[in-house]
């Protein structure tokens, strides 16, 4: 029972209130149906726990295997990174994913803290000031200024080939959370038309691309696309996708606050259509 209860006290579950379920459980056939209850639920959590841990490994494995590809193919540094292209994604990884992505989940768990103390022994040695979120902006302009200079379109420019492995038969492009990125910064500056191509981009690679690394939610694509959507006067759709993000999150605060906001627009607008056939 020590034991028990304190595995129980560790993960947080001691404030619930045992009594009714141990309380004369080995006379009572009420309370030993309450232990197997109790094990139901333990099972499901920790299983619940170990394949949210199963995935974090797999995404950083992925990470590390795609990094290691980058550096193996680079031949000529100064070639390379003339590319706004390549420029833009080394900045967005360490702005984004090796922070947000890597080093917060990993860091996370209390059993990494020796690990941590390595680290930060190892990076220690080393003189690096880290790029910030002002420089992958910068980065991000250069990339904008480059396809408005070449005239490309947002779906030529996310899909063209940065990295390609022909021993798996991979091309590596602009990852949704790239896209997402430049997206979000183009909402920011209230660029919708532009912010709503990219973001665009974010969500088709999001739905092709879900096993490859960076990660980036339909849930954060969403909350910038439905809004900027909102901006250029597509109500219907952006209602639709505002929705969907009450599918994902009915308690979303910013959802809940735009679907009152958008059905009195569409309210408005079938009002009009509606003037208007009669005029006709």
């Amino acid at each position: 029972m020590f034991r028990v209860s304190a595995v129980l006290l560790t993960f947080g579950l001691g404030c619930l209130s045992w009594g009714s379920t141990f309380a004369g459980y080995a006379e009572s056939e009420n309370g030993m149906q309450g232990l197997l209850e109790v094990e139901e639920i333990l099972v499901k959590q920790f299983e619940l726990y170990l394949d949210k841990a199963e995935q974090e490994r797999d995404s950083i494995m992925r990470f590390l295997d795609y990094v290691n590809h980058l550096h193996k193919d680079m031949d000529e540094p100064e070639d390379y990174f003339g590319n706004p292209l390549n420029a833009y994604t080394i900045i967005s990884r360490f702005a984004n994913n090796w922070q947000h992505e890597i080093f917060d989940v990993v860091l996370a768990h209390e059993s990494f803290t020796e690990f941590k103390q390595r680290l930060a022994n190892e990076l220690g040695k080393h003189e690096l000031e880290e790029p910030t979120s002002e420089d992958l902006l910068s980065a991000t302009r250069d990339l904008l200024d480059m396809q408005e200079i070449d005239g490309r379109a947002t779906s030529e420019l996310a899909n063209d080939v940065i990295f390609a492995d022909e021993d798996r038969g991979e091309n590596v492009t602009l990852s949704a959370s790239d896209c997402y990125v430049i997206g979000r910064h183009l909402c920011q500056e209230h660029q919708y038309d532009d912010a709503t191509e990219w973001l665009l981009q974010a969500r088709h690679h999001a739905s092709h691309d879900a096993s490859t690394f960076p990660n980036v939610s339909q849930l954060q694509i969403l909350e910038h696309l439905a809004p900027a959507l909102q901006e250029l006067g597509n109500n219907k759709l952006a209602n639709k996708l505002n929705n969907d993000i009450l599918k994902s999150n009915p308690t979303h605060e910013a959802a809940l606050k735009n679907k009152i906001a958008l059905q009195k627009k569409l309210a408005l607008e079938r009002i009009h259509i509606a003037n208007l056939k009669v005029d006709l």
